[in-house]
């Protein structure tokens, strides 16, 4: 017996949709087998689709259901195994006193740490990438995790194991989780936080092919470093140089975890490192290394390339005032990337490339054209002769022209920048990094290599073969070496436009020993595409996105069959077929590898073959497919060789493409190409074939290089448009990057069926692709397919004892005027029926998750302009997608409610056996054709259809443009920055603190562990930053002001690296605020307080109302303290580390981090410190007097005090064991006279001066100083009397 399934009643999808929800609510209902029904549908007509909520916590529930996950979403957990709290006291004794400064406080501090396990989803899992804690993301970098996919195999976590050992101890397998070892709780209230992780599980079929990828930026200095390394922008602050997320040391490890999780038969890796060329005529063309910063400062690592360092690197030039690029990667970082990926168990393929930085202002010739200058950023592929083949007075066929590829490839010799070194330079840092699997000495030099110094003498490829040996013999046998040509330029070349000409330039290179296989950038058009319903492809394919058209055409179509002689015969789809005159098509078919391959090549001159082939023997090698990508953009597969980049002149559109991102266009030509090729999904012997010559086939499927994956990862690339200017182009570029790992629809529903069970499903037609789908509890298939079905447009039908589903709104299957329908015993044919505009929407909205902003809840809507309704209809979804993508969805759901307002029923005869739900038919009634989908088909003796009207347009609508994204960026592991202060006593604590540090970063890492240790190994805390000390520099010279009194006429600006100032009053100023410490150039701290403090630039200051020397410090003062001199504000963010007599003059070897991270973090600052007497000597005395008298000089001063001495009402403490002083006469540099005293005055007798000068002296120079019995001489106060 028969049941109806996939049919939604009006009243389930009219909850959503009103009195219209049948119609977009509805799977196309269809009869079939009582197996289907009871395997695929369960009885219940009430339905509720999954849930994604942005309020979904973490929680620890018995019983509570296990999602599942479909591409990438972020899901919290359940906790399913957790310890009590670790608790760590620790005691710190630390300073006290005034300001904080001295010492005598106990702290004991109390830490928490938690052991627990997440459960996350059903595995098995790709990995885990983001973890949120308590909505802010979380930095990994020093947090101990482990993350369990969830296979049948997993083993038990060795911690749950250890702290479980007697009760038994689960490995959870089949659920993915993740363990959390000692999670130190300080930053969330010592609690366990909430958390919520990004999780990777990958659907499609084209993520289970990929076996190898290239690897980009070529041009990134350190992007390929596997350490974190820093930009230092100034003193102490810093900026991310090649780590911008929080979930990996550094930006190439995030990308190489997010590609092993999205591609799980990734063997191999190709490493794109670029060096520069300047010059399309390879005469003049330099390549060299080039920085993208001369002045760029960098904590972790340097810059160095061939032996060259950054100061004598040339800089790429500029766009707008940004980098055209990045710089060539360092040595050092391809190094460790090699190590890297080894150690990942993939195979390493490294790809030295050219790029071209000739930007727009250039003045250099062209070529090709002989216009005053060349083309902006071109491909390296136009590099050639100068002027070109062609051009008048070409070199072309004449010695001239070896001369200038000699040029390219040795100009300079061994130390020239030249394209030979460039190769042997990495074939050299291959062998130090201990050799890697596969070398490519150059790729894509189409031009270059088709220039002749003679017939049939192509003097660049002899260069290249020798060039190849010589790779071949640093390397070893061990090495696969090739070379990869372009795809239109691997096989012959038509030297005479008459074709009288044909010669093989490549062929010594693919037939010497050093080349171990023919490598091929394949970029061939796989179709022919256009807008118009009736273009010439439409007859082999319902849609370019059908791979079996797509991989028909590998072996057909444009550039095989046939080609377009000129862009007017393209438009109007003039085809002219491939021929040869010989019977050898195959010479001009560029597509035609299979014949290429297997063929010996003969070579022709004067329209006939020479006698014998060329040195290439068939099938005797394989071939690699270097590059294989296709862009996602519309009708990416028609010309998949082109890409956007708008600062290069050959960035353009595939032909008769709009431009409009498709993510779907280029996975279907990859998974037609590798499916083509690939035994392991289908690839028959006659598309690849076993050679004769070797044990292999003719396409060595494990080393189809996809191009291309990002170093950088997503989804901070393509976000991070302020770091990176290439961002926005790759919405329709090659990039697989952010597109590997999502859900494409036909794979998400063939997913769920799978793990329903169900394998009576068919839904490899259908199109559309989001990033991710969350099924969050148990549920019918049934009810998790519909909700899809609403959004993306989707029908089902029987096929058989199968289920298909088919995209709705598919071509015309038939054709009916009136006379074809059934006429019934009263009424018309046909009863049409238009809803009114009030109960059509005027505006549809959509909930969805949005990938690109951490996966918050987001809404996409469309609304129409014009029109009587009111109504808004609204559905959440638990699809994970972006902005563009959910409003191009909304857009369509709105358009295809208003299409479908007209409804039709008509009846049919029993002939019409072959329509289905959901097919589109043609009716004609009243002399107007109209399109309807068939929505309900009743069986009597005839077929009585309900169809309602739809119109195709609708679904082919172009995605927007994403808006300008963001991305949450993880603050620079910066070195801190410490000035160490010796400074006058500032208060009177005991002991008296002899040194502070002034510690500062930007950014700041929450506060900095200052540690101790005489031996480098062993480290004791000694004390702790909790906020970065106010430090900057001055601007204008300061001259030397007034001491004790306000200095008014003195106004220095200050610029700041961090914090701000504020103006006091002059009361609090005499009491203490707004105190800095200034550096004169003798390295002496002078103390200035300021009363107002004006801000006049970006953290720039115009500081008056000045004190001048300070707390005794008026001696460090010089005249003038010059510009750029340091400042430090003088606060509790100072903090000391050294006190008292016992550290004087002992050296102290600090080491100062911040205090999240471990003590041997690349971070770290090792600081060495001598604490100085400045805090314990004695001040200057003030106000010195002299006057004779009778019998001699009598001579007085005022004692100061380093303790307490702001006192008015009493003598100020004596600060001192005893009180003494050393006065001195002095006569020029000469001292006449020591003096004793211990009392602040002196007697200088007649006698002694007689005996000094030999006469009463008229004026009188002496120096006096209080003495300590600690540290001896103060400082002293020198005077000049007139007597």
């Amino acid at each position: 017996m028969a049941a109806l399934v996939l049919s939604i009643a009006g009243g389930a999808a009219g909850a959503l949709f009103g009195p219209v929800g049948a119609i977009a609510g509805r799977i196309a209902g269809a009869l079939v087998g009582n197996v289907i029904d009871r395997n695929l549908w369960t009885p219940s007509r009430s339905l509720e689709g999954p849930r994604l909520s942005a309020l979904d916590v973490m929680s620890s529930s018995e019983g509570a259901p296990i999602p599942r996950v479909y591409g990438r979403a972020r899901i919290s957990g359940q906790v399913i195994w957790a310890t009590q709290l670790e608790e760590v006291v620790s005691q710190r004794e630390e300073g006290g006193g005034k300001g904080g400064l001295g010492g005598g406080t106990s702290t004991t501090t109390y830490s928490y740490f938690a052991n627990f396990a997440v459960g996350l989803c059903e595995g098995e899992i790709g990995g885990v990438a983001r973890i949120w804690a308590d909505g802010k993301l979380l930095d990994l970098s020093n947090i101990a995790f482990r993350v369990y996919r969830g296979d049948e195999m997993q083993d038990t976590d060795p911690l749950i194991a250890a702290k479980q050992a007697e009760s038994g101890a689960p490995a959870y397998r089949g659920l993915a989780y993740v363990v959390f070892e000692r999670l130190a709780l300080e930053n969330f209230g010592n609690r366990i936080p909430q958390l919520s992780f990004e999780v990777l599980r990958p659907v499609g079929k084209l993520e289970r092919m990929v076996r190898a990828v290239t690897l980009i930026p070529g041009t990134t200095e350190f992007g390929y470093e596997t350490a974190s390394v820093t930009r230092t922008l100034g003193l102490g602050q810093s900026a991310p140089e090649n780590r911008h997320v929080f979930d990996a040391s550094s930006d190439v490890i995030a990308a190489l975890d997010q590609l092993q999780a999205a591609c799980p038969n990734l063997e191999r890796v190709a490493i794109v490192v670029a060096w520069f060329g300047d010059d399309l005529r390879a005469g003049e063309c330099r390549i060299r290394p080039c920085v993208d910063s001369a002045i760029k400062m960098t904590s972790g690592a340097s810059w160095s390339v061939a032996g060259m360092t950054r100061a004598g690197a040339d800089v790429v030039s500029q766009v707008e005032g940004r980098p055209a690029f990045g710089g060539t990667p360092s040595d050092e970082s391809v190094r460790h990337l090699i190590a890297e990926l080894k150690a990942r168990g993939l195979k390493v393929t490294l790809y030295p490339f050219v790029m071209m930085d000739i930007p727009t202002d250039n003045a250099k010739p062209d070529p090709w054209s002989g216009a005053a200058s060349q083309p902006a950023y071109p491909w390296r592929g136009r590099i050639t002769c100068d002027p070109a083949p062609g051009q008048g007075g070409s070199p072309q066929g004449t010695p001239a022209a070896a001369t200038q590829v000699d040029d390219f490839f040795a100009h300079g010799g061994d130390s020239g920048w030249n394209y030979r070194r460039m190769i042997l330079h990495y074939a050299e840092l291959a062998q130090a990094a201990g050799g890697v699997d596969a070398f490519i000495v150059g790729s894509e030099l189409r031009a270059l290599t088709r220039v002749r110094s003679g017939s049939g003498v192509y003097p660049a490829v002899d260069r290249l073969v020798t060039l190849a040996g010589d790779v071949k013999a640093t390397l070893g046998g061990s090495t696969l070496v090739t070379y990869a040509a372009d795809w239109t330029g691997y096989g012959c070349d038509g030297v005479a436009p008459d074709a009288s000409e044909v010669r093989f330039p490549l062929d010594p290179l693919w037939a010497c020993a050093a080349i171990d296989a023919v490598g091929i950038d394949y970029y061939a058009a796989l179709s022919d595409w256009r807008d118009e319903a009736d273009h010439l492809d439409t007859a082999v394919a319902d849609s370019i996105y059908d791979t079996s058209y797509l991989a028909a055409n590998l072996r057909g179509g444009e550039a095989y069959d046939w080609y377009y002689a000129d862009d007017a015969a393209r438009a109007a789809q003039a085809r002219s077929p491939i021929t040869d005159g010989l019977g050898k098509p195959w010479l001009y078919r560029a597509k035609d590898i299979w014949a290429w391959w297997a063929n010996a090549h003969y070579e022709r001159t004067g329209g006939a073959e020479l006698a014998s082939p060329t040195a290439w023997t068939p099938q005797s090698k394989p071939i690699w497919l270097t590059e294989l990508g296709c862009p996602a953009v519309d009708k990416g597969t028609n010309q998949p060789s082109t890409f956007p980049d708008p600062k290069s002149s050959e960035s353009r559109l595939p032909h008769f493409s709009n431009g409009a991102r498709d993510d779907l266009v280029q996975r279907r030509m990859l998974e037609a190409v590798l499916g083509a090729f690939d035994p392991a999904f289908g690839a028959s012997d006659a598309f690849n074939p076993h050679s004769t010559e070797y044990d292999g086939r003719m396409i060595d499927a494990s080393a189809v290089h996809l191009w291309t994956w990002d170093a950088r990862p997503f989804p901070v690339f393509p976000a991070a448009l302020d770091q990176w200017s290439d961002g926005a182009n790759w919405q329709t570029g090659h990039w697989l990057t952010g597109r590997l790992g999502g859900a494409p629809l036909d794979a998400l529903v063939t997913a769920m069926l799978d793990d329903s069970g169900v394998t009576i499903g068919d839904a490899s037609r259908l199109r559309g692709t989001l990033d991710g789908y969350v099924v969050d509890r148990p549920m019918s298939p049934r009810a998790m397919i519909e909700p899809l079905a609403q959004v993306f447009a989707f029908d089902a039908a029987p096929v058989g004892d199968a289920l298909r589903f088919l995209q709705r709104a598919g071509g015309v299957v038939a054709e009916f005027n009136e006379d074809d329908l059934v006429e019934p015993e009263r009424g018309a044919r046909a009863v049409l029926t238009r809803a009114q505009e009030t109960e059509l929407p005027r505006e549809v909205s959509i909930g969805f998750t949005d990938g690109f902003r951490d996966y918050r809840r987001s809404a996409a809507s469309s609304r129409r302009l014009v029109g009587g309704s009111n109504r808004t209809l609204q559905a959440d979804y638990a699809i994970v997608t972006d902005d563009a993508a959910a409003a191009r969805r909304a857009e369509i759901l709105l358009q295809d409610l208003w299409a479908g307002r007209e409804r039709a029923e008509f009846a049919l005869g029993i002939d019409r056996l072959a329509l289905t739900p959901g097919d589109v038919i043609a009716v004609e009634v009243s002399g107007r054709r109209r399109l309807f989908e068939i929505d309900d088909i009743a069986e009597t003796e005839q077929r009585t259809i309900k169809a309602r009207s739809i119109d195709p347009d609708v679904f082919a609508m172009s995605a927007r443009t994403l808006p300008r994204m963001t991305a949450a960026l993880p603050p620079a592991a910066a070195q801190v920055a410490a000035i160490a202060l010796d400074l006058p006593c500032l208060d009177a604590s005991e002991p008296p603190v002899l040194t502070r540090l002034a510690v500062f970063a930007d950014p700041w890492p929450g506060s900095v562990t200052v540690w101790q240790t005489s031996d480098g190994e062993s480290f004791t805390r000694l004390t702790t930053a909790v906020a970065p000390a106010i430090v900057g520099e001055t601007l204008d010279d300061l001259p030397a002001g007034p001491v004790s009194r306000w200095d008014r006429a003195h106004a220095p600006r200050v610029r700041l690296l961090g914090g701000a100032l504020s103006s006091a009053s002059e009361l609090r100023v005499l009491g203490g605020a707004n105190a800095f410490a200034v550096r004169h150039e003798s390295g002496a701290w002078e103390v200035l307080q300021f009363a107002s403090a004006e801000l006049v630039g970006e953290k720039t200051y115009l500081l008056s109302r000045l004190l001048r020397g300070q707390a005794g410090s008026e001696p460090a003062m010089a005249s003038p303290l010059p510009a750029g001199s340091r400042v430090v504000l003088i606060d509790t963010h100072l903090v000391p580390v050294a006190s008292g007599v016992d550290a004087l003059e002992r050296t102290l070897q600090l080491r100062l981090v911040g205090s999240s991270l471990g003590r041997d973090d690349p971070s770290a600052l090792d600081l060495t410190v001598t604490p100085s007497a400045v805090a314990l000597k004695p001040l200057a005395p003030v106000h010195p007097r002299a006057t004779r008298a009778a019998g001699g000089v009598r001579l007085s001063w005022i004692r100061r005090t380093r303790h307490d001495g702001d006192g008015w009402g009493a003598e100020v403490p004596l600060g001192e064991d005893s009180e003494a002083y050393v006065l001195a006469v002095i006569d020029g540099p000469s001292v006449r006279r020591t003096l004793h005293v211990s009392s602040p005055e002196a007697f200088y007798t007649n006698a002694d001066e007689l005996a000094d000068f030999g006469a009463a002296q008229s004026v009188l120079h002496i120096r006096v100083a209080q003495l300590s019995a600690t540290v001896g001489r103060g400082f002293a106060t020198e005077a000049t009397f007139t007597l």
